[in-house]
């Protein structure tokens, strides 16, 4: 089970200010590529180091697949992407490459890593 608080925010959207409230889960800790590792080897016939190299592999691996204009999809997990943008430019020449600027690393999980957002239950948490 995951927990959840209720928090206020003000609409202001509307003629009229509002507040309404929305369930925002409390995330509970995190897991690193460690505990990952140990659990990994655990369930598989590699070493812990096996697993922390081959992470770090595709660490490595991801991020110059994505420099170089590739996304990386691993399947049933989701896809990386970048996502670029530029200021706007009065004629398409002068849109040079200096002005197209790298934003942000985009993922977009897999519908089978998405299937476990229907097995997530809540409840309220006291906090």
């Amino acid at each position: 089970m995951q927990t959840y608080v209720v928090r206020p925010k003000i609409d202001k959207s509307g003629a009229k200010e509002k507040t309404l409230y929305y369930g925002v889960p409390i995330i509970s800790g995190q897991v690193d590529e460690e505990l990952l590792a140990a659990e990994i080897c655990h369930r598989s016939s590699l070493t812990e180091a096996d697993v922390l190299a081959a992470i770090h592999s595709l660490k490595d691996l991801i991020q110059e697949h994505l420099q170089h204009g590739n996304s990386v999809k691993l399947k049933g997990i989701g896809t990386f992407s970048v996502s670029a943008s530029s200021e706007g430019c009065e004629t398409p020449e002068a849109c040079t490459p200096a002005k197209v600027k790298a934003q942000r690393v985009c993922f977009r999980a897999d519908n089978h890593l998405r299937g476990v957002l229907h097995k997530i239950k809540y409840i309220k948490s006291n906090r």
